[in-house]
């Protein structure tokens, strides 16, 4: 090969991956013309409304809803699984008492990884027990970042406990009545998978290397800990204070389109109508507020909404409200702090990410994309006494 054939530039690129397709997938299906979201092919509105977390679950791991039997084996599992690993915890004590919950999971999974040794990942009937350890652990480890964030006592989890009830008991300390459950559960539903986002994209990269499932969930969680990912629910609740202390929601909302600034929560790369998550969102924030409630967080939602669609209709541009822009209130009404709301998308997001690396395990290839050079070629070196910048 020449030097010129070795330098070839590649003709066409997607800077950011946009519309690129690098696999393939049957785990989830975005339909972003329509507004619609699939799990296996099962429209997620239909799960929100009937399936609980663990149904969600075992169909994203295994393709199918279980039976009767399955279920109870997988809750069982998932129970038996969610004891508390000591030295996980002692970690999490010695971390600056501040320390986001979202970063101590990361390091929490790496801590996971070293405390199972065993070479056994690569072998196939381990790879559901691998991925049960994952899910069972992560909310232990997120309710303990939280409570010592708190600098209150950590909790063990409870055996007569479902898996979302569990989690809100060992973050809060109170058994979560059952609509907070539901609410809880659906939210977690919904967020379980979304297609080759970037967090999932990186759960898949880093599995193609057949290192273990804590080391490609672990990668995951830090795409998923940046403002352009998980972070913007947090980000929603922030603005939707800054407007209610405006005294004027529409000018508030207005200006800071004019200035520039995005409205966190609305847009999305896939989607060309609204997010069917946001929607679901927005009925569960419906069901929690209160009618009388005066000035709700979902009134002024609802008017931030309307007055920025109105501004991008204006410039035939339409934009639409993503899942950030409800979720963030939905936990604020659950008595969550901001700082967990993306470690709750973690939670969620741990299943789809399992369920992408056991997809991957069936016909792994390892991803190793290209790119385009842009420097220069054959650059001179220069001692360092004849350096001169």
């Amino acid at each position: 090969m020449n030097q010129q054939e070795s330098f070839k530039q590649i003709d066409e690129f997607k800077r950011g991956m946009q519309d690129l397709i690098v696999d393939t997938t049957s785990v989830s299906f975005v339909d972003g013309v329509n507004g619609r979201l699939y799990y296996r092919g099962i429209n997620i509105a239909e799960l929100s409304a009937h399936a609980t977390f663990e149904e969600t679950a075992w169909l994203l791991l295994s393709g199918k809803l279980p039976t009767k039997s399955k279920l109870e084996g997988f809750q069982w599992g998932l129970r038996n699984m969610s004891r508390t690993q000591e030295k996980v915890i002692r970690i999490i004590e010695e971390m600056p008492q501040l320390s986001p919950p979202l970063l101590v999971l990361q390091t929490g999974l790496a801590a996971l990884a070293c405390i199972d040794r065993s070479e056994d990942y690569l072998e196939e009937e381990n790879y559901i027990e691998k991925v049960m350890r994952i899910i069972a652990q992560s909310p232990v480890v997120l309710s303990a970042a939280y409570r010592h964030y708190l600098g209150v006592p950590l909790l063990e989890p409870r055996s007569d406990l479902s898996f979302v009830e569990n989690f809100i008991y060992m973050l809060f300390g109170k058994i979560p009545t059952k609509n907070q459950t539901r609410c809880m559960e659906i939210a977690l539903i919904i967020q379980m998978d979304h297609g080759f986002n970037s967090s999932t994209f990186t759960a898949r990269s880093v599995a193609s290397t057949l290192t273990n499932f804590y080391s490609a969930t672990s990668a995951a969680v830090g795409a998923l800990s940046g403002s352009l990912h998980g972070g913007a629910s947090e980000l929603v609740v922030e603005m939707l204070n800054n407007a209610k202390n405006s005294n004027d929601v529409e000018k508030y909302t207005r200006d800071l389109l004019k200035s520039g600034s995005k409205i966190m929560g609305m847009g999305h790369r896939v989607y060309k109508t609204i997010d069917p998550r946001a929607i679901i969102f927005r009925d569960l924030l419906s069901q929690l507020t209160p009618k009388d409630e005066k000035d709700s967080d979902l009134k002024l939602l609802t008017r931030v909404e309307q007055e920025a669609r109105k501004y991008f209709e204006e410039k035939m541009m339409p934009v639409y409200a993503n899942v950030d822009f409800w979720s963030g209130a939905v936990y604020k009404k659950l008595g969550i702090h901001p700082i967990l709301y993306p470690a709750i998308f973690a939670a969620a997001r741990m299943v789809g990410w399992c369920a992408h690396i056991l997809e991957l395990r069936q016909n792994n290839k390892l991803y190793r994309p290209s790119s385009q050079y842009v420097g220069e070629i054959n650059v001179p070196y220069i001692p360092l006494d004849q350096r001169i910048y």
